[in-house]
């Protein structure tokens, strides 16, 4: 582990966003890569990714549902820091949601007091309109959003900022605004807007960016390997929100979020309909190029740090192809026959883990408590495995009887454990 010498508090890296920026693929790297990073001298605390969202929701005053059966976020902010602040052996720690760019400027105030006497640092990605707008629509329709791309730009570009979609949308994206708020905390040169290549730009590119922030050896992580926000295609973005429709108004959102938004939006769905990401139309691109003209001269004013190109915040053409219209009933229908497969599949897969733990708890109640504890400590531990079998062979001598070995204890087999079950539709895997 890199040391910190004259136990110095760790320096802060707060990543408060933006959504649809790049958030996931950089998050995903970071606690995959936990440990490696850890002996770099970078710390990742409070140990899991869901510790950084409770942390977000603590900031944000939100309120759990009344019968969500899932854990609290009350006081989880203060543990985090506490938890920064008690580190030893690290030279920066790294927090990272992408909604802490939501809070106002007395939550930022409180944040930065928090972690004290650590130095903190802010850092903000951002990405060019004519990409964020469509991605964040269909971000809008993963969370139970009726309405299509249209209606939704009616309401982001051309509605009041304080109602509607819009009133998220530029809480998190207005430039000016989010930056200014943690500006009067923290100096601009320690505010950080990291720039996201686009999409023809290497996939590693926005990774190496943020490690040399922070100040780490990129190679501590396989960019290859990251698994980035699942990406919906237009027909698949329309499927989903004729689903919202469909689901009744009384669903609570913790549910609606654990069935729709997880399993059916990020798990089964992508690659199911035909590709063809979203397009911005013709008519909302010449108020894309002013509104980025406006977003590019903010961040010069605000005299903050640049990690990366502020060029690549203005509009460019993608070598990627948008979709070539609307999906039709006939593309949704397709989307959808595929997608009830893909469900199957995971129904399939569901099934037998639930019979295989069925024959484990049949097991438990049929089989006396220390045999059963002998048995499950020898599958795990190969020297109680031999003791085992050696105290059976000799048993078994006494009685005069002579058995052939036991077979070994089956090796773990990754493959085999990531292996799926029946596929009923391949066309996700070949997408």
């Amino acid at each position: 582990m890199a040391e910190v010498s004259g136990g110095s508090p760790p320096v802060v890296y707060l990543h408060i966003g933006a959504p649809k920026s790049g958030t996931t693929f950089l998050q995903g790297l970071l606690w995959k890569n936990a440990d490696a990073l850890s002996e770099a001298g970078v710390l990742l605390p409070g140990g899991s990714f869901d510790a950084h969202v409770r942390a977000a929701r603590d900031l944000r005053g939100m309120e759990p549902e009344p019968d969500d059966p899932g854990p609290g976020w009350d006081g989880a902010w203060d543990d985090l820091a506490e938890t920064v602040k008690a580190s030893s052996g690290h030279r920066a720690a790294v927090i990272s949601n992408e909604v802490i760019c939501a809070v106002d400027e007395e939550v930022a105030g409180r944040v930065v007091r928090s972690l004290a006497p650590c130095e903190v640092h802010v850092v903000y990605s951002a990405r060019d309109l004519t990409g964020l707008l469509p991605s964040e629509w269909q971000e809008y329709v993963k969370h139970r959003y009726h309405y299509g791309f249209d209606h939704w730009l009616d309401e982001v570009v051309d509605g009041p900022r304080d109602t509607g979609a819009a009133s998220w949308f530029w809480r998190v994206h207005d430039v000016a605004d989010v930056l200014g708020r943690w500006a009067r905390h923290v100096p601009p040169e320690r505010v950080h807007v990291l720039t996201v290549p686009g999409p023809d730009a290497p996939r590693e590119l926005l990774w190496e960016r943020f490690a040399g922030l922070v100040g780490f050896d990129p190679s501590a992580a396989d960019p290859s390997e990251a698994r980035a926000n699942a990406s919906l295609s237009w027909t698949e973005t329309e499927l989903l929100r004729r689903v919202n429709a469909a689901v009744d108004e009384d669903v609570p959102m913790w549910l609606y979020h654990r069935l729709v938004t997880d399993v059916l939006a990020l798990t089964v769905l992508p690659g199911r309909g035909e590709p063809g990401r979203v397009p911005l139309p013709a008519e909302r691109r010449a108020w894309a190029e002013a509104k980025s003209h406006e977003r590019v001269d903010a961040i010069r004013a605000g005299g903050y740090d640049v990690v990366g190109d502020l060029e690549e915040l203005r509009p460019r053409e993608s070598a990627r192809p948008p979709a070539s219209g609307a999906p039709g009933d006939a593309d949704l229908l397709d989307a959808a026959a595929h997608t009830i497969l893909g469900l199957l599949d995971r129904v399939s897969v569901l099934t037998e883990e639930l019979t295989e733990l069925q024959r484990e708890r049949r097991e438990q109640h049929e089989t006396a408590l220390p045999k059963l504890m002998a048995r499950h400590l020898s599958e795990r531990n190969g020297a109680v495995w031999k003791m085992r079998v050696g105290y059976w062979h000799l048993v078994e001598r006494i009685k005069g009887i002579e058995p052939p070995p036991e077979p070994e204890p089956a090796a773990d087999d990754d493959d085999d454990a990531d292996a799926p079950g029946a596929v009923l539709s391949s066309r996700a895997s070949q997408r």
